[in-house]
């Protein structure tokens, strides 16, 4: 069979018409950025939360073409909500703020150095989208595809595009892991028009360490990468570039690929490219790993959501099939590579205590999911047990990523907050919600109220005030 693209929808014709599923409901945008401080809380706040739960999502400020338009491409929003002493102090909302934004508002443009070009046909929007966290006392903004990280203040203003202190010359990660024992953050980056994969650490000091380029099949899009103690790992999987989604107007150069040949890397952390080995494996798409952890035998367990098939008939966003849980053995010494099932229930946008990144074996994973009733459900897995519980979020209410917050420095892994944003379309605001993990039945023991509905996005963190301590 050939590769295929999708083609180019026309008005009235499919799923998203005549309104693209991105640009609406849970997901439309909001017009205004604003800041409301003392925010009311239901229930109590624990003491010990002293920081800000923050993330970031697309917030298209003036879609080109909403019937080409995709969910990844949308310029960036930071959404912060800020803890101290018991109390919610701030909520704010603020663009990143990327060319496009500060022309269209009239704003002064962004300072900082130019991306390389990633190729004479990809059209760049030089944003921001994907994720937002601290390193080196700095709050950025990260995307992937070769942009420029955003660094923006604890108030989350756009200060200016970085490159890390001229560390950095190539392409940066969406999704990057913060190694437990280090500090240091490892992620694997990519661009459309590259032919390997770049492993980049990025130190405790906020430059750029190390960098191994990694010859490819294909060019696929990595969007998330695994630390286990001894290897970083990552899929080339079935969604490769596609140039020809750019001449049918997609800015978002990527489909399913029929003819390709995914496999799974282990790259050991301090090796070199032609110590890769790679482990085939049958199509999938994985966008999101939970973890990896190595096992007593030398195999790498690998624990990820995959759907059976993406962005072949939906050019839009990833909605083609439900993403499950399985669990990938990798056998750096034979290459081979096998797979179980987890669960079938629907869930992506897995956290785990990160603790134990780059150290051991996780025993827990939360995710976002669907109840029976299909309302927005926060799902926890206990792996060992091969059992789950969930917290279902209510009619017309969206739950997004849940972050895990450890109760106090040495408490054990699942005793902790699990943090989320939550936004409730009848009423347009939002709150975050803080559930205790290991009593997800007793609901949450904080409800605070956000004036404003925060769209679904992508990926934040709770940024602790110690890891800023001196900036």
């Amino acid at each position: 069979m050939t590769s295929t693209e999708p083609q180019r929808p026309t008005a009235g014709a499919g799923s998203q018409q005549p309104g693209n599923q991105f640009l609406k409901g849970p997901f439309a945008p909001v017009d205004q950025e604003i800041t409301v401080h003392d925010l009311k809380v239901t229930g109590t706040i624990p003491a010990e939360l002293n920081g800000r739960l923050l993330r970031v999502g697309p917030n298209p400020i003036d879609p080109e073409d909403p019937v080409t338009y995709n969910w990844f491409s949308g310029n960036g929003m930071v959404h912060g909500v800020r803890l101290r002493d018991g109390r919610a102090e701030w909520y704010r909302n603020r663009f990143v703020r990327d060319d496009q934004v500060t022309a269209s508002r009239g704003w002064p443009k962004t300072p900082g150095p130019e991306a390389p070009a990633p190729g004479p046909a990809y059209v760049v929007r030089q944003t921001a989208n994907t994720n937002v966290l601290s390193q080196g006392g700095h709050t950025f903004a990260f995307m992937e595809g070769g942009q420029l990280p955003y660094e923006l203040t604890y108030e989350l203003e756009t200060i200016a595009r970085t490159n890390f202190e001229n560390t950095w010359n190539g392409a940066w990660t969406g999704h990057p892991h913060r190694d437990a024992t280090t500090g240091e953050l490892h992620g694997v980056a990519y661009r459309w028009d590259w032919n390997f994969a770049q492993y980049v650490v990025l130190d405790i000091a906020g430059r750029v360490r190390r960098t191994v380029d990694v010859p490819l099949e294909g060019r696929p899009i990595i969007h998330d990468m695994a630390l286990s103690s001894r290897y970083c790992v990552f899929y080339n999987g079935p969604v490769q570039a596609h140039p020809g989604m750019l001449e049918k107007g997609y800015d978002f150069p990527y489909a399913w690929d029929f003819d390709h040949r995914p496999a799974w890397a282990l790259l050991p952390r301090e090796g070199s490219a032609d110590q890769v080995v790679w482990c085939e494996t049958e199509p999938a798409a994985v966008f999101h790993i939970l973890g990896a952890f190595d096992l007593p035998d030398g195999r790498v367990a690998v624990d990820v959501c995959s759907n059976e098939r993406l962005f072949h008939t939906d050019p839009t966003g990833p909605t083609d099939t439900p993403s499950r849980l399985d669990r990938y053995f990798l056998d750096p010494a034979t290459g081979r590579c096998t797979v179980r099932r987890l669960d079938d229930t629907p869930q992506e946008m897995p956290r785990l205590d990160e603790r134990l990144i780059g150290v051991g074996e996780h025993r827990y994973g939360y995710f976002s999911s669907r109840a029976k009733n299909a309302d927005s459900a926060l799902l926890k897995q206990d792996l060992l047990r091969g059992t789950s519980e969930s917290y279902t979020y209510g009619p017309g209410r969206f739950g997004m990523e849940a972050v895990f917050v450890p109760r106090t420095a040495d408490s054990a892994e699942d005793d902790g907050w699990l943090m989320t944003y939550v936004s409730d379309l009848a009423n347009g605001n939002a709150e975050v919600l803080i559930l205790h993990s290991q009593d997800l039945s007793g609901g949450p023991v904080a409800r605070i109220h956000i004036p404003q509905r925060v769209p679904l996005g992508f990926h934040g963190n709770w940024v602790p005030d110690e890891d800023l301590e001196g900036k």
